[in-house]
């Protein structure tokens, strides 16, 4: 910056600085309910108002023995502007407070005099903050708001030079470069904002739908229904629960559900299965839906062993601290459903079909802590896993059923043969099968 820059750059800032002080004196002398309230900063906005004016006067010590304009700029600026965007449009200047819109042109006083690269960064750091604050407490902060203000403020300084004796062609270009950056800085705060905000969407649409579906609603705004030909269906159901839950405060209740859900999320992710459901003590997933996996039974049925084996360690957790437990009964079936979207309204993902109502006999025809398949899922899971035959079972409205309870996995399959966690074997077959049926 040139010597002769800096100088003009000096009294530009100098002079926007007279009328900018007239504008704080006045802040200060609004009634108490106005100047007083505390800030999301936990400051009184006096305060913030007098640290501004003891900021103006150390960069202009001149300041306070020049002549005070007649000219309220904010006053005319606030008359003057459209409104439309703010919570509170009618209120007149001696109504309102300027917190936000003093700190901005501060700042633009103290860029136009020193231009400072580092001194721009830090500016849009803290005006990146106040957006954030402002929107989680639901305020606008749109770049409407920005851009109006801007321009508007721009016109009232370009006119004010000109009844001055600076030069008003380069001060205006100092203006309108000053202008274009606030311009930006609005701009890339605002984008930042939208892409947190997609973000955060996009997080939510995932965690309350699969992620394939997620993604064909965000690309195509819609899902089309599909018949899926294989797909291994899964119910849980709390045995004991309205016994226990009348024993239980609402909110116990909840914790105690939200305990055994969530560690049944963790086990369907691990085991690649989709949480397609709960209804109060019912949960309801399935395997096979999207990754086109040909042992989506046995991922299934190694899911339901793991969540019996964590209902175990519930049940004896509980028990030594004296409080009643629920056990678990788990159904599984095999067979071909459809897979979509109804409704616009709070929609979820489900599925429908006839394997859909023989998994949930599977579970209300089977026992507490034990997982009780149909034959066709037994066919899937007998490479895998050992069965005890139930026979037929009668089921209304389904007549008899082949039903085979899981004893665990393979002896040989399994570590120190106890049927309960996969070993290296079980791992190895289960890679060489996914193999096999891909070639």
């Amino acid at each position: 910056m040139t010597p002769a820059e800096k100088d003009l750059r000096h009294r530009l800032a100098f002079e926007l600085a007279r009328y900018f002080l007239l504008h704080l004196r006045e802040e200060l002398k609004k009634p108490a309910n106005v100047s007083d309230y505390i800030t999301i900063e936990g400051v009184s906005f006096r305060k913030i108002t007098e640290d501004m004016i003891e900021s103006l006067n150390r960069q202009f010590p001149e300041l306070e023995k020049s002549e005070q304009p007649k000219l309220n700029i904010f006053r005319k600026w606030w008359s003057e502007r459209d409104r439309t965007f703010f919570q509170n449009p009618t209120s007149d200047y001696d109504g309102t407070t300027f917190k936000n819109s003093n700190q901005a042109f501060l700042f633009k006083i103290l860029d136009i005099k020193y231009r400072n690269p580092e001194f721009r960064k830090k500016f849009e750091e803290n005006m990146q903050k106040t957006s954030s604050t402002m929107r989680a407490q639901g305020r606008p902060f749109g770049i409407e708001v920005i851009f109006s203000g801007e321009s508007e403020m721009f016109l009232i300084l370009y006119d004010l030079i000109k009844e001055t004796d600076l030069p008003v062609e380069e001060c205006h270009k100092i203006l309108y470069e000053q202008n274009f950056f606030m311009f930006k800085t609005g701009y890339h705060v605002v984008d930042s904002e939208l892409k947190d905000s997609f973000k955060k969407t996009d997080e939510i649409l995932k965690s309350i739908l699969p992620e394939n579906i997620a993604d064909e609603i965000r690309n195509k705004g819609r899902v089309e229904p599909k018949l899926l030909s294989s797909v291994s269906i899964m119910f849980c159901d709390l045995v004991g629960f309205t016994d226990i839950s009348s024993k239980l405060s609402p909110k116990e209740l909840l914790a105690e559900l939200d305990e055994c859900y969530t560690h049944f999320d963790k086990l369907v992710r691990i085991n690649r299965l989709e949480k397609i459901k709960t209804i109060g003590d019912s949960y309801m997933c399935a395997s096979g839906l999207f990754d086109n996996s040909f042992l989506h039974a046995v991922d299934a049925i190694l899911c339901g062993l793991k969540i019996q084996e964590f209902m175990r360690k519930y049940q004896k957790s509980q028990s030594r601290k004296e409080r009643p437990s629920w056990k678990v009964r788990i159904g599984i079936n095999t067979g071909p459903v459809v897979g979509g979207i109804i409704g616009t309204h709070r929609f979820n993902y489900d599925i429908w079909g006839d394997a859909v109502n023989i998994s949930q006999r599977m579970e209300s025809s089977g026992e507490s802590d034990r997982v009780n398949v149909s034959a066709d899922t037994m066919e899937l899971g007998m490479s895998f896993f050992s069965f005890e035959p139930r026979g037929k079972i009668h089921v209304k409205g389904k007549g008899e059923l082949e039903m085979y309870f899981v004893t665990g996995v393979k002896p040989e399959l399994s570590v120190d043969g106890n049927g309960r966690t996969p070993n290296r074997k079980f791992l190895a077959k289960y890679k060489e099968t996914v193999g096999k049926n891909r070639n």
